[in-house]
């Protein structure tokens, strides 16, 4: 690993959970204080410019005051800077208003990816601070400590938390609603206009209710509308609402989902790596759409790359097809194959190859 271990694994220790392990730049521990978990170094910000700094006792995020219902979402950009491959093999987390979308990527040296964290205000009045544990391995095994918190403001409040359009068929519109609370003393309080946004979807403010010259309060539906045109793959965005409260200027809504194109495929490209002259290697794919349908052809094979049907050509929602690579010479190889359907879709699924001498 980049930045030596401590001795331990010299001495015939295991290297375990938050154990004697660690790199070189880590924080010292006090006399019988353990050290820093060195996985906690991965979600430093600047980790990948300034690799020697050390890790830090715990990782921390503070979502701030929101209006109570608010689903808070934070996403973490971890980065490998060790020499072998990482990935995240179990979270552990200390309260149900935590939640965390799962990364099943395994981290190559110096790469990186995003960890998505959420915390539900709903579940909570007032200030609360709670902890992820997130540990990497297989190889080298420690426990990131990553804590948030959030103080959860009850004269504001947003039912639902957040917006989850869910999966949308491709050229389809989708509408989703928040409702937005305020049972304050302030007579004037108001929703006056969006921040930019960022996603495929357009976001409207309407007030529905207003508690009178006498009593405060005052509520507002905020209508999301994601576009037809909205191009396939995840949304991820957080919308800021500006209110005219100086002392909490902004609400802010997340907003999740997916546009799924009419025919998918997994994997969504094909890599076969070092196959011998005379030999030859294959993957399935997977192709799924939201209807049965048939494959009608697949076009684009060549140099050594070819593409088999499953037989019988029964009408399902989901199909495989076999990619094989048989390499005639050594040196690299690509082909783009065209996989046509009978619902007028075609997927293309890029594939590399590289042939090797005997």
């Amino acid at each position: 690993m980049r930045g030596s271990f401590w001795l331990a694994a010299a001495c015939g220790l295991s290297l375990s959970i938050g154990a004697a392990a660690q790199p070189a730049g880590q924080t010292a521990a006090q006399p019988g204080q353990d050290p820093p978990p060195w996985a906690n170094k991965f979600f430093l910000p600047d980790i990948a410019t300034n690799r020697e700094q050390p890790a830090p006792r715990v990782v921390t995020h503070n979502f701030g005051e929101v209006p109570h219902g608010t689903l808070c979402v934070h996403k973490f950009t971890i980065t490998n800077v060790y020499d072998v491959p990482m990935q995240i093999t179990d979270v552990r987390k200390s309260c149900t208003c935590l939640d965390y979308v799962p990364m099943t990527k395994t981290l190559q040296p110096n790469e990186s990816a995003e960890f998505t964290v959420t915390m539900n205000s709903g579940k909570f009045v007032g200030h609360n601070a709670q902890t992820f544990h997130v540990t990497f391995g297989p190889k080298y095994v420690s426990t990131a400590v990553v804590r948030v918190s959030a103080t959860s403001r009850t004269e504001v409040s947003l039912t639902p938390g957040s917006v989850a359009f869910g999966t949308v068929p491709l050229g389809t519109q989708a509408r989703q609603s928040v409702t937005v609370k305020y049972s304050g003393r302030g007579r004037d309080w108001k929703l006056t206009d969006v921040s930019p946004v960022q996603g495929p979807f357009d976001v409207a403010v309407s007030e529905v209710g207003r508690g009178g010259p006498l009593r405060g309060g005052a509520e507002y539906q905020v209508n999301f509308t994601l576009k037809a045109d909205a191009p396939p793959g995840p949304i991820s965005e957080q919308v800021g609402i500006r209110t005219n409260d100086p002392t909490h200027p902004v609400v802010t809504i997340a907003v999740t989902g997916t546009v799924a194109a009419p025919v998918e495929l997994a994997p969504n490209k094909v890599r076969f790596d070092a196959v011998p002259v005379g030999q030859s290697a294959s993957q399935r794919v997977l192709v799924r759409a939201a209807k049965p349908f048939k494959i009608t052809g697949v076009d684009g094979a060549g140099a050594g790359i070819t593409a088999e049907l499953t037989p019988g050509g029964a009408s399902l929602p989901v199909q495989f097809v076999t990619v094989k690579f048989d390499p005639k010479a050594p040196g690299a190889a690509a082909a783009t194959l065209r996989i046509q359907t009978d619902l007028g879709a075609i997927a293309t699924l890029p594939v590399e190859a590289e042939g090797v001498a005997k």
